[in-house]
């Protein structure tokens, strides 16, 4: 009876030190685990904030980006608008010039526009006194004088403009205004504008 107890008793110490191993055991395996996913976790957050960082700069880079655009674009915008004001301008400065630059000028526009044939000249409204008989005299000569087969005649109309003159034949009608002048030198003159006014880009 003494054996089995002793017996009994190895067979419980046995038990329990297999199982205080596996106890211990699976302590271990259970810190082991903890250390592996602070560790994971570590590294997930690492990526996560380096992620953040990286999407935080691009988003920084890409509103720099758009500020620059917008930037540009509103100087282009502003410049855009000077050239604009000051070519609306032009015809007004034209006008201005002294009498005997202006009529060169509109004398120039006359002979080189002026078809053949009948011509009748209709003046702007603000050109009336300024170009008048001696002036279609001038003109005239000087048509002949180069060869144009041009009659001209002072029409008593005028025309709803802010400079210069139309001159209509029986086909044809050409319009020698200011503001057509501008049009149709538009895209040669703007650069010139914008260079005098910012300089070369």
């Amino acid at each position: 009876m003494e054996n089995l107890e002793r017996l009994k008793g190895r067979i419980l110490d046995e038990a329990r030190e297999k199982a205080d191993r596996i106890l211990d055991a699976a302590d271990e395996r259970c810190a082991e685990i903890q250390r592996e996913a602070e560790a994971k976790s570590d590294e997930i957050r690492k990526r996560a904030v380096e992620r953040a960082r990286a999407n935080a700069r691009e988003e920084e880079r890409r509103a720099e980006i758009m500020r620059s655009l917008d930037v540009r674009n509103a100087m282009l915008r502003a410049k855009g608008d000077a050239v604009d004001k000051l070519m609306a301008e032009i015809p007004a400065t034209i006008r201005a010039l002294p009498d005997e630059e202006y009529l060169g000028i509109m004398k120039r526009m006359l002979i080189n526009a002026a078809p053949a044939g009948q011509v009748e000249l209709v003046v702007a409204l603000p050109d009336r006194g300024r170009i008048g008989s001696d002036f279609v005299k001038e003109a005239a000569s000087e048509l002949a004088a180069a060869g144009k087969q041009t009659k001209l005649k002072l029409s008593t109309e005028t025309a709803d403009l802010t400079g210069g003159f139309i001159l209509r034949a029986s086909t044809v009608e050409v319009d020698c205004s200011l503001d057509s002048l501008l049009a149709l030198c538009e895209d040669e003159l703007a650069p010139l504008v914008a260079e005098a006014l910012f300089g070369r880009s």
